[in-house]
């Protein structure tokens, strides 16, 4: 009795065991072959989701040492978790295209029970046991799974195009925050200059006074702007502090770290020449382009699509569809009291259903209707859509003209005010008619043209990046 408990345990827990089996059948193509390349780049998605903190994958950065622009754009890519949100999205988008594929693939089930009760007595009997496999399959449905899996790859590509989107969203924020850390370590260093003037001028009138030449109001003066300057330089270092947790935060670092970057070589010939090469841009040339590569637009049209077959599929609702069902049966109970053939204790069964919906109360007429009128709303908005990205690039245009043209205006405006400078500090030192407020005046504007010079190299170098933004080619 014993051995015969355990018997049906066993074979209870295997029936339940087969239940909950799963079978991994290979999709079904239909004249479309899944590339490699295509399911290794799923692993890679999946294995991010379900491996968030793999270190293996991960390649270790040196922060210690300097990063250039292309350097901090790959470290922002693959730590900032804006991007890797992005990254699940599209994985997301993979699985539901894979859903939708699974529709072309018939369903198959296991079945096994043992049942005892008051007319069915416990034991052995052939009563007690039943098992059977079960699978379906839709043989024709007006096109409902084809319009589902256009539907699914059009919604991949609308998550596609916010995906490019959050991409060159981050990369500029990237590229502003490596150059406005720039700037601030440039602004630093015009501080420095400008407080070693500062301290000069108390040095030359404290002379001046020994001399009986100047007097302590005027000592009092230059020591009021060497404060200044050094209130300036103090506020300023906070900003480079601030400029560079902010690129940190970027590129999905912590705040605290001591990030560093490497200065855009332009700069040094800025410097030196007063001029850089210019790139020449066509207005018409632009729009065109945006409205080609805007990620906006893309995204618009898969929506497009989306609505459209939203629309089709709700129209295919309301045709007849036609399926078939093929059940497979196993006896286990006879099979295992008689120990004959396998092949005598089965059977099977093919059933062809033909379903038509008569009436669902104007529900499949209604989505239809809010299908149509979701697609008139996004035409509608497409145009304007394409307003907006024309006018938003019109003003990129213009504020990258704007930058090229203050490049040569304030390099001359440095030299015009250095030169102004030391014809000033010269009249100044030899007595001649000028006084410590003109003098003080004259460096002040001089502070003005240096500050103004690095703004205006970085600004420049911002403009240019923020019109390939509008134009949608941001790499």
């Amino acid at each position: 009795m014993n051995i015969r408990v355990l018997c049906i345990v066993a074979l209870m827990l295997t029936f339940i065991s087969a239940s909950s089996y799963s079978f991994d059948l290979p999709y079904i193509t239909f004249g479309q072959k899944e590339s490699k390349s295509d399911t290794k780049s799923n692993d890679k998605n999946i294995d991010k989701i379900t491996n968030p903190d793999n270190k293996d994958a991960q390649t270790s950065i040196d922060f210690t040492q300097p990063f250039t622009l292309k350097q901090c754009i790959d470290i922002a890519l693959k730590d900032s978790p804006s991007m890797k949100v992005a990254e699940i999205n599209l994985s997301q988008e993979d699985i539901n295209i894979q859903d939708a594929k699974a529709n072309y693939l018939p369903g198959v089930n296991i079945n096994g029970s043992y049942t005892f009760s008051d007319k069915v007595h416990f034991g052995w009997e052939k009563e007690n046991y039943n098992s059977s496999l079960d699978a379906s399959y839709i043989i024709w449905d007006h096109g409902q799974r084809k319009s589902t899996l256009a539907q699914a790859k059009a919604s991949k590509d609308a998550e596609n195009s916010r995906y490019i989107r959050t991409k060159q969203s981050l990369i500029f924020s990237v590229i502003s925050g490596y150059y406005g850390l720039l700037q601030a370590e440039k602004i630093i260093a015009v501080d420095e200059q400008l407080l070693e003037i500062s301290k000069r001028n108390v040095d030359k009138i404290t002379a001046f006074i020994e001399k009986g030449w100047s007097t302590e109001a005027d000592l009092a003066t230059a020591r009021v702007q060497q404060a200044n300057n050094e209130l300036s330089m103090i506020n300023d270092y906070n900003n480079l502090e601030l400029a560079r947790a902010n690129l940190a935060v970027t590129l999905g670092q912590d705040p605290e770290m001591p990030i560093k970057v490497i200065d855009d070589p332009d700069y040094e010939a800025y410097i030196k020449t007063g001029s850089i090469e210019k790139e020449q841009v066509s207005p018409e040339e632009m729009k065109s382009k945006s409205l080609v590569s805007r990620p906006e637009l893309i995204e618009l049209k898969a929506n497009q699509t989306i609505l459209q077959l939203a629309a089709k599929l709700a129209k295919l609702e309301r045709f007849p569809k036609l399926s078939a069902d093929t059940n497979y049966n196993m006896m286990v109970d006879d099979y295992l009291r008689e120990r004959n053939a396998i092949k005598n204790y089965t059977s099977w069964n093919v059933m062809t259903t033909l379903s038509f919906p008569l009436f669902d109360g104007g529900r499949s007429l209604r989505t239809v209707q809010k299908a149509e009128f979701a697609l008139q709303k996004i035409n509608e908005s497409k145009y304007e859509l394409e307003q907006n990205i024309s006018l938003e690039v019109r003003q990129a245009y213009l504020d990258f003209e704007r930058a090229k043209k203050a490049l040569d205006i304030t390099a001359v405006q440095v030299e015009d005010a250095k030169l102004s400078l030391d014809v000033t500090e010269g009249r100044y030192e030899t007595l001649m008619d000028i006084t410590l407020l003109e003098l003080l005046d004259v460096q002040t504007r001089y502070a003005k043209a240096l500050s103004d010079r690095v703004k205006v190299f970085y600004d420049y170098k911002i403009a240019r990046r923020s019109l390939e933004k509008a134009i949608g080619i941001l790499q």
